[in-house]
């Protein structure tokens, strides 16, 4: 009988088969070919390279070739468990960075059954603006053991995405009593939230909920106010709420008598 040698590859799946449709058999006579079937058992099953000997669990049957003219028994039998690939997502808001670190990436795709792995590490997108499913280069983010062995993945050919949001800002507006309700986005004092050093400048008008003198009074109706781009694009915040500031108006005043020798 002429000995038949074989090798194999399949994705880890964290069980020791070796089925016959991920088997290839080498060292037949040219021209002829057989059929296989079963499944034969690994050492492991973890990703790595191994060795079956005898390829037992596998049967040969007629084909093009007689398998009474062949044997299993004593030829080369290699499997490889190849690493399963693992994709990343998640979102965060508008940082003005281009970082995508691993606590943002929370859902980790791919893993075998109940198996859970851990994160670390940054990786990074194209650019700092606000978009959805940006892709995510890899960078130190690495795989960590969770009831999975993180040997058994890769990072490699997985699809990896990061959603960047609006960044919620609360506007200040600030000018002195004048007797209306009208504030102009031309009155911003400060926002909460500015990323990066970066700044914004208000437009439109709002109406706020009293013409008195006081802090932090609401905006009954923010109006027609809108973000506009500074040194920071307005389309990578929204403007979540908006109050003013209304101090007291300085008043000024003139006056005259007639001489009377005194300073009253």
């Amino acid at each position: 009988q002429r000995v038949l040698n074989s090798s194999g590859s399949k994705i880890y799946d964290a069980n020791t088969n070796a089925l016959a449709a991920d088997i290839t058999l080498s060292n037949l006579v040219s021209g002829e070919t057989l059929n296989h079937s079963g499944t034969a058992t690994l050492s492991s099953a973890n990703a790595g390279s191994y060795t079956i000997s005898n390829l037992t669990g596998i049967s040969i049957a007629d084909n093009a070739g007689l398998a009474s003219n062949y044997t299993l028994t004593g030829g080369t039998h290699n499997f490889t468990v190849n690493q399963k690939a693992i994709s990343l997502s998640g979102t965060r808001l508008y940082d003005a960075t281009t970082d995508a670190v691993a606590s943002d990436l929370t859902t980790i795709s791919g893993r075998v059954g109940t198996e859970t792995l851990t994160l670390s590490g940054t990786g990074s997108v194209a650019n700092v603006n606000v978009a959805s499913n940006k892709t995510v280069t890899v960078g130190t983010l690495a795989l960590g053991d969770g009831t999975g062995l993180a040997a058994n993945y890769t990072l490699s050919g997985g699809t990896h995405q990061l959603t960047i949001n609006q960044r919620p800002l609360n506007a200040t507006l600030a000018r002195q009593y004048d007797g209306t309700a009208t504030s102009a986005g031309s009155t911003l004092s400060s926002f909460d939230a500015l990323q990066g050093g970066e700044t914004l400048t208000m437009s439109g008008s709002g109406t706020a909920a009293s013409v008195n003198v006081a802090n932090g009074i609401a905006m009954s109706s923010n109006g027609d106010l809108g973000l506009v781009d500074g040194t920071g694009l307005a389309s990578n915040y929204s403007l979540n709420s908006t109050v003013i500031n209304i101090t007291q108006r300085v008043l000024n005043s003139s006056g005259s008598k007639i001489y009377d020798a005194n300073t009253n």
